[in-house]
């Protein structure tokens, strides 16, 4: 039938058609599109393209594509909060200045999954939200809270003070347990 042949054809250019930009896929290296970049936002969501994971992993295209479903993502946050205070010697004629500083580091799973062209080529990773409450440390740098080299001196009144600085997340994936820092954007 004659309509049967024209319909064949079409499907013929079709696919020579899809052949051609697979092929011209590949010749520019499959990278995400241009308007992708790694980002991280409040929430836990957000984009790390293929090339930042590859930088931060020191790996090429092949050992990342072998090895996308098993890269996890975190994200660190270090807050330090300063404690200061003084006390004066027992003859009120000496005053020491005190700090300790406490360093708080928070680590938090992101949930993500990979991002493929239609052909299964992974470019990046959608970051889907942060899975859980994660875990934190805390290291005092410094004396105790509110304390005097000797017994004697005593904290000199309304001299405490409170400084809070939270850093800003940093995001990293994981391969094999190790926390690789993804750079930044």
């Amino acid at each position: 039938m004659p309509g049967d042949r024209g319909m064949g054809k079409h499907m013929q250019k079709l696919i020579v058609v899809l052949a051609a930009l697979a092929a011209a896929g590949v010749s520019i290296g499959l990278t995400a599109p241009s308007w992708a970049a790694t980002q991280l936002h409040e929430d836990g969501t957000g984009f790390v393209t293929g090339a930042d994971a590859m930088t931060a992993l020191g790996w090429d295209d092949a050992t990342l594509q072998a090895n996308a479903a098993s890269l996890e993502f975190v994200a660190e946050t270090a807050s330090v909060t300063t404690f200061s205070w003084e006390c004066v010697n027992p003859e009120g004629t000496e005053v020491l200045s005190q700090r300790t500083d406490l360093v708080v580091t928070e680590t938090r799973g992101i949930a993500s999954a990979p991002s493929t062209l239609w052909w299964g080529t992974v470019v990046g990773f959608r970051l889907q939200g942060f899975d859980g409450l994660g875990a934190s440390s805390a290291v005092p740098e410094g004396p105790a809270p509110h304390s005097c080299p000797d017994p004697s001196w005593s904290l000199v009144p309304e001299s405490t003070r409170t400084v809070e600085e939270k850093g800003e997340p940093v995001l990293a994936v994981v391969h094999g347990g190790v926390q690789h820092p993804v750079p930044a954007g």
